[in-house]
């Protein structure tokens, strides 16, 4: 049987594609599910995510609805999660 941390690496990235992450995102969760040094990873998801986060409050303004609230809220999530740590 495959070891468990492979397999899951692999469904963590099936989880993303079948949620429609960004092409970025994937590669990354890729790299990691085949076999590069975690620290390297981390780095390019931070960095994702940091430039995600900036991307979606650049847009916030142009929003209304229950799209400017999701977003909202997905940003609220994030920056919660980041200062817990």
């Amino acid at each position: 049987m495959p070891h468990l941390d492979s397999e899951l690496r692999k469904e963590i990235y099936r989880s993303m594609a079948l949620l429609g992450a960004d092409e970025l995102l994937l590669g990354a969760l890729s790299s990691w599910r085949d076999g590069v040094p975690e620290r390297d990873v981390l780095a390019d998801l931070r960095n994702w995510n940091e430039a995600k986060l900036l991307e979606l409050k650049e847009w916030l303004p142009s929003m209304a609805g229950p799209e400017l609230k999701a977003t909202e809220e997905r940003v609220e999530q994030y920056e919660a999660t980041r200062e817990a740590e």
